[in-house]
This record gives C-alpha cells, sequence and structure tokens, in this order.
C-alpha cells in the first residue's frame, strides 16, 4: 500500500513538473524589428523583395528561437543569436542561394542542373538540402556531399 502511494505521489509530482515547463514556453507575435540584428540583416540581404508577414518568438526553458513568414511563403526560422537554421519557400520555388555553402550549390548544379534548392536545414552536424523534385540531399557540415536521403 505504501508504494502505491509513493508511485502515485511521484506521478503527481512529474505531471506538475512538466505542466510547468509547458507553461513556462512562450511563443509570442513581434515586430520584424524586435528580431536579433543578424536575424534582420539576413532577411534584408537574401529577401529584400520580400515583406515579413509575421514574425514570431518561441522562448522555450533552453533557449529563444524565431520563425518568420514572408509574404511569398517562405519560412525562415532563427535560432536565438539570429543564425538562420531553415529556410523553406512552401510553394516550391527555388529559394535564393547567396547563404548556402558554394560547395553545396556546386554539387546542386552540376550534379542536378535542372533542380533548384526549394528548403535547407541546417545544424552542427549537417545540412539537409531539398530540390525542387522532392529529392532530399545531406551533405556534412563541410558542405560535402554525405548522400540521398529517403
Amino acid at each position: 500500500m505504501n508504494a502505491t502511494v509513493n508511485i502515485k505521489k511521484s506521478i503527481l509530482v512529474l505531471f506538475v513538473f512538466s505542466f510547468g515547463i509547458v507553461l513556462n514556453a512562450q511563443e509570442s507575435v513581434i515586430q520584424k524589428t524586435e528580431l536579433p540584428k543578424t536575424a534582420q540583416t539576413f532577411l534584408s540581404k537574401h529577401f529584400s523583395g520580400q515583406k515579413a508577414v509575421q514574425s514570431i518568438k518561441d522562448k522555450g526553458v533552453l533557449n529563444t528561437e524565431y520563425e518568420v513568414l514572408l509574404d511569398n511563403g517562405t519560412k525562415v526560422e532563427f535560432d536565438s543569436d539570429g543564425n538562420w537554421k531553415e529556410v523553406d519557400s512552401k510553394n516550391e520555388t527555388a529559394l535564393p542561394t547567396g547563404f548556402i555553402s558554394s560547395k553545396i550549390t556546386s554539387y546542386v548544379s552540376k550534379n542536378f542542373p535542372t533542380q533548384k534548392i526549394t528548403k535547407i536545414e541546417k545544424d552542427s552536424r549537417k545540412t539537409e538540402v531539398e530540390l525542387t523534385s522532392g529529392l532530399d540531399l545531406e551533405f556534412d557540415s563541410n558542405g560535402n556531399f554525405v548522400r540521398i536521403d529517403d
């Protein structure tokens, strides 16, 4: 009986703790001017012809991220410092390539000359690229081709 009570207390404590973490995470709509300067510079340099229709600040327990939706449907995600993490055209149109590693753009143009990059996502270990055909390519952190992803 005592073990059952302890288990119930433990489950209750875990539930309350988990609920508190969820409540602590906050997503809010912000002005483009409230984005980190690095993100603002990225948008003005690579998407100067596009207007930000919505900017969101997602403040989590451990970090803050930003998401910007542009008027052409492109979504750009940034880390807490304003460095891009993901750029997705959402409507299969080609992304500008000025911010993409020249190794990646060269590989794509050489091996898939009729394809354009419609989505790119990076982290510290790899970069994933989606082409207009829907094909997904994976590159290492140095921009070297690794594999075609299923």
